[in-house]
């Protein structure tokens, strides 16, 4: 009586606005708190069914009634349309608890998705890409990937994994899903984005390496073609022995993996072998990673001391290995010293490559779960790491 009494008193609006039959069925779950002397407070779930009507009926009274049926109840209004002024602009609402949660959703400062990211900083935050990565990522995807997340939200997922390296159950909590569709989402997006990008990790020609080379190097290194090394990756310790032997790695005192990575003088990865156990040695990973069939006569590369097994095939190749002098009579000569200084101030930029693909957290340590594709991995942190801006700023 209160509302109908209330909703005489507002100003009739012209009847032309209002629409001649309004059916409103709400269906909502209510928690109704019921108190029996001697018991103690219980909460319980009811269904709880309304039904409002506004009519153009000639009874103009309010008619209000309320069933009980068990545990359940039922409520109906029926309402003359003029008793209220309904406002222009109509606005939907739902009430209960379920609603309540999509509602607070939407208004909350809660992570629910990509929608969530409101500039370029927080994205580099989480996923280490700007926006412009990340829209050149989004055209290699469809829209056909249905889910319970959209395409936006499925690659900051896979985006997240990748910089952050959090567990599958972690990004289950944040993108309201199971941790079998994190997982699933996550691998599915890494071979769809891997054969997207093979052709981003190229080989250039040797023109291409020559007009790009920096100034650094044009003095003592005019014919350099790359800079090469071996990164190691630790390992969860495998389950057995047989896996445990291969990937120990004695220089590192753990379980890893090993690749071979070449860098162009400007600072672009520009060859990646795949991924090999960490007792094998950085010459036989050159040797069978097919890099050495890449050099051209008259080729500079250079690496550190742990290259000396591919001086024969480099030289058969016509091509130039460049290596610190190694160490003879525990003492350098004064040559040797001046050798090692200018080589290792140009070989420290591969150094600077490997920080910014170690910045990936996914790198810090191979879970078994993603073991077997971390070739991919290792594909797309050097794709990402690519698409940076420059190792070296040129003039």
């Amino acid at each position: 009586m209160d509302r109908y009494q209330r909703g005489q008193k507002r100003q009739k609006v012209s009847s032309d606005n209002i629409l001649h039959s309004v059916g409103i069925q709400d269906h909502c779950d209510y928690i109704i708190t019921s108190t029996d002397e001697g018991n103690n407070l219980m909460n319980q779930f009811k269904e709880v069914s309304t039904q409002v009507a506004f009519e153009n009926s000639v009874n103009k009274n309010f008619v209000f009634s309320c069933e009980f049926v068990g545990s359940d109840v039922c409520t109906q209004a029926t309402i003359p349309k003029n008793c209220f002024n309904l406002a222009s602009s109509v606005q939907d609402k739902s009430c209960g608890p379920d609603s309540l949660q999509v509602d607070s959703c939407l208004s909350c400062n809660k992570f629910h998705g990509f929608d969530c990211i409101k500039d370029e900083n927080q994205l580099k935050d989480l996923t280490g890409v700007t926006f412009k990565v990340f829209k050149l990522l989004l055209s290699f995807l469809s829209d056909s990937n249905k889910n319970l997340l959209d395409i936006k939200s499925q690659l900051l997922l896979f985006l997240i994994k990748i910089k952050l390296g959090i567990t599958f159950s972690a990004l289950s909590v944040f993108f309201k899903i199971s941790r079998r569709t994190a997982s699933r989402i996550f691998f599915k997006l890494l071979d769809v984005i891997c054969s997207k990008t093979k052709n981003f990790i190229f080989w250039p020609d040797k023109y291409s390496i020559t007009q790009t080379l920096p100034n650094s190097f044009k003095i003592n290194y005019p014919n350099c073609r790359c800079k090469i090394d071996c990164t190691e990756i630790k390992v969860e310790q495998p389950s057995t022995v047989e896996q445990r032997v291969y990937l120990y790695s004695s220089y590192k005192g753990c379980y890893t993996v090993k690749t071979l990575v070449a860098v162009t003088p400007n600072g672009m990865i520009s060859f990646l072998s795949k991924c090999y156990g960490g007792r094998t040695s950085d010459s036989f990973i050159t040797n069978d990673s097919g890099f050495l069939e890449k050099l051209e006569p008259g080729d500079e590369v250079l690496a550190d001391k742990g290259f000396p097994g591919i001086k024969t095939e480099c030289e058969n190749n016509n091509s130039i290995l460049v290596m610190p002098p190694i160490l003879h009579n525990c003492r350098f000569s004064e040559e040797e010293v001046l050798e090692t200084y200018s080589v290792a101030s140009v070989r420290i930029h591969i150094e600077r490559v490997f920080a910014r693909l170690k910045s990936y957290g996914i790198l810090n340590k191979i879970k078994i779960n993603i073991l077997p594709e971390i070739d991919n991995i290792m594909h797309i942190c050097c794709v990402l790491t690519n698409l940076q801006s420059p190792i070296i700023k040129q003039n």
